[in-house]
């Protein structure tokens, strides 16, 4: 009887199956590599931030937001002269800029459908027009994820701030502070430009995992 399958066979079978399973592995950890824990279980909202800008007035000098996480009233936000961004009442949003009613203390971050706002969030402003946002988890081809579930643009190379220390890729830089770093967003250029080490804002989420921080010689 004629032999159906041969030993080539079987071994091309085999190359195939393994390189199968080693691209699995390696997709599979991208994020760990990254710097996510793969927990899709995380307690926070994930919110697609689409706007971030600074604020130099509310229309509402009353405006708050309740314990329910719901705006109070309706207000429009002053981002320069010919613009504003209107937010209504009941609409989520977080108040997390100590300084709010202050002339250009704080900046709005939001995720918009279309014109409205579906989720909102204030937040001090930092200097020459950044904002200081939590760390980031992983970066992928649909953006930066945050700590704190917001996702965000990111620039191609980010510049990796801690003195005179020297990383040569952020996930060294990820691998060495853990979450223990700021991500700073550059309003001008619309994404995210860089990583300051040692830096926590007050809004970030405490990190899951304590790392040692040691100082690189």
């Amino acid at each position: 009887m004629r032999q159906i399958f041969s030993v080539r066979f079987f071994a091309a079978v085999g190359a195939v199956v393994g390189l199968f399973f080693l691209l699995t592995t390696m997709f599979a950890t991208r994020e760990v590599i990254e710097g996510g824990d793969g927990d899709d279980d995380a307690s926070f909202e994930l919110h697609k931030i689409d706007l971030v800008e600074q604020v130099f007035s509310s229309s509402n000098r009353q405006f708050g937001i309740g314990f329910d996480g719901l705006a109070e009233s309706d207000t429009n936000f002053v981002i320069d002269g010919t613009r504003s961004l209107r937010v209504v009442t009941d609409t989520p949003g977080e108040m997390m800029c100590p300084s709010f009613g202050e002339i250009g203390a704080c900046a709005v971050v939001a995720d918009l459908l279309g014109e409205a706002v579906v989720w909102f969030a204030l937040v001090p402003m930092g200097a020459n027009k950044t904002v200081r946002m939590p760390a980031i988890d992983t970066l992928g081809d649909d953006g930066a994820r945050l700590v704190n579930g917001w996702q965000v643009d990111f620039a191609p190379v980010l510049d990796r701030r801690c003195g005179q220390d020297e990383f040569e890729s952020y996930r060294e830089f990820r691998r060495t502070f853990g979450d223990h770093f700021t991500a700073i967003f550059d309003i001008d250029d619309r994404r995210l430009s860089a990583v300051e080490c040692r830096v926590r804002v007050p809004y970030a989420p405490e990190p899951a995992i304590t790392t040692t921080l040691a100082r690189r010689s």
